[in-house]
């Protein structure tokens, strides 16, 4: 009886090690991959010889640690700004998020420390028109390191750079305002899957459809598609081609994905 037992712990022991191997196989599998801006550009405004970025090319590649700096110092009326640019839109990646990585020199980085930091994207020199101060709900801490954060965007228009400015008169930055790194990557639990046959398109996956609103936004970044879920299915009536579809359900939710309309 003892020895049937042991042998059953053993067994179970062997179960339990199979899967934790193929949870860590199946894990690794699941890495995103991120895709980094390959260049740079910068600009400073205003009557401020002291407003410049330093040392810009740190928020251009991979490495997460080094950073360039946005210098407007307090009391002085100008803007400083940095253009981070993809080698490919985020349609040619088959990417739906962005992330920035940012810092300041203080101790504690919060929302209302840097409410004068701005970001916008964009498709080429065509703005998205999606202007934003950086607030609560994109802003993301809680790592090791208190005076760093990313912010974390929902992407639904074509884009292949973001410009993030820092405003005189908004915020107390004397150190300045610290970009890491960026990049963009596809999110695999933003699920939405789309059937595409003669024009209609039918989406699957487990969100409430009805009532929601879809848009389609074609490759040179322009809105051609907008309507109300009274189903799952809609009519597209578009042209062949490349389109972001993007689902905003009565909750608020927002899901996107890459789709080809033959």
């Amino acid at each position: 009886m003892k020895t049937n037992l042991l042998a059953g712990q053993s067994m179970t022991k062997k179960v339990v090690l199979a899967s934790l191997l193929f949870l860590m196989g199946t894990m690794s599998f699941a890495q995103i991959v991120k895709t980094y801006p390959s260049s740079q550009t910068n600009r400073a405004y205003g009557i401020c010889v002291a407003c410049f970025v330093q040392n810009p090319e740190n928020a251009v590649g991979s490495n997460e640690n080094d950073y360039s700096t946005l210098l407007v110092p307090v009391g002085l009326l100008g803007r400083t700004e940095q253009t981070l640019i993809f080698s490919a839109t985020n349609i040619a990646a088959d990417t739906n998020k962005l992330v920035i990585g940012i810092g300041t020199d203080q101790s504690i980085l919060t929302a209302q420390l840097i409410g004068g930091v701005s970001v916008e994207t964009f498709l080429g020199d065509v703005s998205n028109n999606d202007y934003m101060n950086i607030h609560d709900d994109v802003l993301k801490l809680g790592g090791t390191d208190a005076s760093r954060g990313a912010l974390e965007l929902t992407m639904n228009k074509p884009y292949d750079r973001v410009k993030i400015s820092l405003n005189s008169g908004l915020l107390n930055l004397n150190g300045g305002f610290r970009i890491y790194y960026a990049y963009q990557y596809k999110d695999p639990h933003i699920s939405l899957m789309a059937n595409i046959q003669d024009g209609q398109i039918t989406l699957d996956g487990k969100i409430p459809f009805e009532g929601s609103e879809v848009t389609l936004v074609n490759s040179s970044g322009k809105e051609v598609h907008r309507s109300t879920l009274q189903s799952k299915t809609f009519e597209s009536r578009q042209p062949e081609g490349f389109y972001i579809l993007t689902l905003k359900t009565k909750e608020g939710k927002l899901y996107s994905r890459k789709i080809m309309i033959k």
